[in-house]
């Protein structure tokens, strides 16, 4: 087969993909406007008093309607109907005959895809089970949007019911629903209504994939042109002049855009945040010489062994916090300065995995250029999810932020050991990944796991060159005793290795717990892990401002998964689209056509892949998890930013254009998304905040004309 030959087909398969990939994940989301009356069979599971579990949720958190069945003893249950913020009626009860199928006949005020609503209009609420009525009235209800309704889940959160049904609801002809109403549709149907409703979007699908594939077969006839493997490495220039005062202008900018955030725009750090204060009773206990804390500091997230407190939260920012604590320094109203703090060190740390990357490819003295440094670095601080924590001042962003600033710092001390064998590098790589660890176990097991990898291929080359073995074996001996570190200090607290034995914990009960096995980790959730994280788009664009919203869940669609909290979540390559692409596309050019990248490259790939399977089997998805794929994003993105910008003037500039615009999408998204958790979704944030946003909402959409459409 010719070359050309192959090119057109690799360019129609690859057509045809990147139209699959952008029209498929739209599929499900179409959903029909369902009647009000519908028919249903419902099998109930064995009722366990006093638990209350999902029929049919509409809405999303706050504004949410639900329809949950409550069983009061051993024997019988009644249904209940909850409006967000006003509650509802009772059914009459009813006996429970557990494996046993029922004709459930409802009508619902929001089964119906309810758009508009007149100000305190009621409609008609009516369950019938088995032919009884068991209630009929008329009640209050939210507005919810087409793909706004949840069959036995309750992804949206709230009081009312558990997070999932037990037993199992099926439509009228025995199809069985769980999650979104996709079964509703037909695959022919779904087609038909996406013509029908986003013909726009099908046309720019069809054009970027007639793009994509003639970029495809043009790609594929230059590579076998120019095979890296029968050529000369590419010759890239540096740059002479060192960017250091446009990366620090950079970094002050994203700095206080940060600072706006994280403190409302009020710029108040001293300030004590809901459920932000755990870190400094931990740092007061580590001074008195014990680990457990105070109730206060933990309420509904407290592990409870022995008697005593404890968090299952690592303890690298309470050590941070050590000395202010011991000087009696603004105790539990440190959280907005640390989380300040851990940002700039962060895009420092970018900064400087960029500059190393140019000093490798390019020479020592060679620097990247001032264009590639600001696009990166505002990339890094203003269009991705580091910026995204500074939306709420809470332990969990804290952990996180500061677990991916550490990895970063490790990856740079870990790629200039690597450069530098008999340096003392490794010594820096070693204390900044047990720092990690011990702030972010995810993010900080990727941190050590790097150190290791490193190490063994300094041994394997010791070995191959017959020079110093033992050194890099021992410094990869010390990353693993500092992973065991973790387990070492979690057994010390809850008496097992396990770093978050839920047993112990205060919210979950044992029903909760026989949902997913009492487990943290299943294969079985690897499909909808990797969905929530690289693949769906789970966002809608409205004329109101900040415009772009998250969708309510990545739940529904993987009946299989053993899931107990699907938060709202943006895929990483519509969430980080510069990183994502640099990391994807540079790393794959830069490991290609420049040599000195490749085994750089291939090290962090390696490093990652033990934190990437946890993340993609863990029970628990969210977008602040996002920040523990920052790291790898941002040193793969220095890489491949660092090739491109010292590649052929031409390729320079269409890359550092492409990657400006991307950049410019990038910054959008994250700011829209941190708004709107700060300020419509997330719990425990100050009601001045709250106005501030609401203010601004206001003046947007009124300079815009868009204020009557919210």
């Amino acid at each position: 087969m010719n070359v050309r030959l192959t090119a057109k087909i690799l360019g129609w398969v690859g057509g045809l993909a990147t139209l699959v990939a952008l029209i498929g994940p739209n599929l499900p989301q179409l959903y029909p406007d369902l009647p009000s009356h519908q028919i249903f069979k419902v099998v109930f599971p064995a009722p366990i008093k006093g638990v209350c579990e999902p029929i049919v949720t509409t809405g999303s958190f706050s504004n949410a309607d639900f329809l949950a069945v409550r069983f009061t003893d051993a024997e019988h249950a009644v249904f209940v109907y909850d409006v967000w913020g006003m509650g509802g009626p009772l059914s009459q009860s009813f006996a429970v005959e557990p494996g046993i199928t029922h004709t459930l006949e409802l009508d619902l005020p929001t089964l119906a895809t309810v758009r508009e609503s007149k100000s305190h209009e009621q409609r008609l609420l009516r369950i019938v089970l088995d032919g009884r009525e068991l209630l009929n009235t008329h009640a209050y209800f939210h507005r919810r949007a087409p793909d706004e309704l949840y069959f036995a889940e309750n992804p949206i959160g709230g009081t009312t019911a558990d997070a999932h049904f037990r037993g199992q609801l099926s439509a009228a002809d025995g199809v069985k629903l769980r999650g979104r109403p996709a079964p509703f549709l037909s695959l022919h149907g779904q087609v038909r209504e996406l013509v029908h409703t986003r013909f726009g979007f099908l046309v720019v699908a069809l054009l970027v994939s007639i793009a994509a594939g003639f970029l495809i077969f043009a790609a594929t006839n230059w590579i076998a042109a120019h095979p890296p493997g029968r050529v000369a490495p590419r010759v890239i220039h540096g740059h002479d002049t060192a960017p250091h005062v446009w990366a620090a202008a950079s970094i002050l900018v994203c700095g206080a855009v940060f600072a706006a955030l994280v403190t409302g725009g009020t710029f108040r750090f001293l300030v004590e945040d809901s459920f932000g204060t755990f870190y400094d009773h931990q740092a007061a206990s580590l001074l008195r010489g014990h680990l457990d804390v105070p109730g206060e500091a933990l309420s509904g997230e407290a592990f409870v062994v022995g008697g005593k407190i404890y968090g299952y939260f690592g303890i690298t920012p309470a050590l941070l916090r050590l000395p202010l604590v011991a000087s009696g320094i603004a105790f539990g109203k440190l959280i907005r300065i640390f989380l300040l703090g851990n940002f700039v060190a962060a895009l420092v740390a970018a900064y400087a995995l960029l500059c190393h990357a140019a000093g490798t490819l390019c020479g020592e003295g060679k620097w990247p250029s001032r264009w590639a440094t600001v696009v990166f670095l505002a990339s890094t601080g203003l269009g991705s999810t580091l910026l995204f924590l500074g939306s709420r001042a809470y332990i969990y962003h804290e952990a996180v932020l500061c677990g991916a600033m550490f990895t970063l710092w490790t990856i740079w001390f870990s790629l200039r050991w690597f450069a530098a064998p008999t340096s003392r590098n490794w010594i820096g790589a070693l204390a900044c990944g047990a720092l990690a660890i011990h702030a972010r176990p995810s993010s900080g097991l990727f941190a050590l796991c790097l150190v290791g990898v490193v190490a063994l291929h300094r041994a394997r080359l010791g070995v191959k060159n017959q020079t110093a073995v033992r050194r890099p074996l021992a410094i990869g001996a010390l990353a693993a005793l500092a992973i065991l570190s973790f387990n070492g200090l979690s057994y010390l607290k809850f008496g097992t290795f396990d770093g978050s034995p839920l047993r112990f914990s205060v919210q979950y009960t044992p029903e909760r717990l026989a949902r997913f096995d009492g487990k943290n980790f299943h294969v079985v959730n690897v499909p909808h892990n990797f969905d929530v994280y690289f693949v769906r788009p789970d966002f809608r664009l409205e004329p109101n401002f900040p415009y772009l919203f998250l969708g309510a869940s990545q739940g529904a669609g993987y009946p299989g998964a053993k899931i107990d909290l699907a938060e709202p979540t943006l895929a990483l390559p519509f969430a980080m689209p510069a990183l994502f692409a640099l990391a994807v596309i540079g790393g794959a050019w830069a490991s290609l056509y420049a040599p000195a990248a490749r085994t750089s490259l291939a090290l962090l790939t390696l490093g990652v892949a033990p934190m990437a399977i946890a993340l993609l089997t863990a029970i628990v998805t969210s977008h602040r998890y996002t920040g523990d794929f920052c790291p790898i994003l941002i040193a793969s993105a220095a890489w491949g930013l660092a090739v491109l910008d010292a590649e052929a003037i031409w390729i320079r500039r269409v890359a550092l254009v492409l990657i400006s615009m991307l950049a410019a999408v990038a910054i959008f998204v994250t700011g829209a998304i941190s708004l709107f958790f700060q300020g419509d979704y997330v719990w425990g944030v100050p009601d001045e905040v709250k106005q501030n946003y609401q203010h601004l909402r206001d003046r947007a959409d009124h300079f815009f004309g868009t204020a009557q459409r919210r």
